[in-house]
């Protein structure tokens, strides 16, 4: 480990140049993104199942099942991101974290709804509806990822990376 001198004070330096940094957080980003798709990979099946359920087993709109379904799997889905993709161990924040988590989550029940609504319509069936289903909140999960990540529960990691830094790390030297 190199100790770097600066004008402010030090740096500690653990990494031998910019480009192993940048690496760094990429591979953090990039398993960060593989947790968060463990986690639809997970709640998705179990929506899916929940809507059957409620439409063939129970006989219930597919309005009122998908709201039900995915009420209860936006749960899981909030304390598996939470804690375990982000890795966030303080108290949750209902202005920056539950509120905004739970909009994402309604923006993906009503276009999962209107796109399901429009399947059965033009198709009449089970599996078009749930096709269309997936695919409305699949517009809504590309979008999450980086709303939870940039702002939600990774804000605090995000910074801008300063000049003075960066020219500090490519010039440290090798342990």
């Amino acid at each position: 480990m190199a100790v770097i001198g600066t004008p402010t004070g030090s740096i500690v330096s653990m990494a031998k140049s910019r480009a192993e940094v940048l690496a760094r957080i990429r591979q953090a980003d990039y398993v960060k993104f593989l947790k968060f798709s463990a986690v639809s990979a997970v709640s998705f099946p179990f929506t899916q199942v929940l809507l059957l359920v409620f439409t063939k087993g129970l006989d219930w709109s597919f309005v009122k099942s998908n709201l039900v379904a995915v009420t209860l799997m936006a749960f899981p889905a909030y304390a598996m991101n939470r804690y375990w993709v982000w890795s966030k161990k303080d108290k949750n924040s209902l202005t920056t974290e539950v509120i905004p988590f739970w909009v994402i989550t309604l923006i993906g029940l009503a276009l999962s709804t209107i796109c399901a609504h429009y399947a059965d319509d033009w198709f009449e069936s089970d599996l078009a509806v749930n096709a269309a289903n997936a695919v409305g909140f699949g517009i809504v999960w590309v979008f999450k990822f980086f709303i939870l990540d940039r702002v939600m529960f990774g804000g605090h990691r995000h910074f801008p990376v300063e000049e003075d830094l960066e020219a500090e790390l490519e010039s440290a030297p090798t342990p």
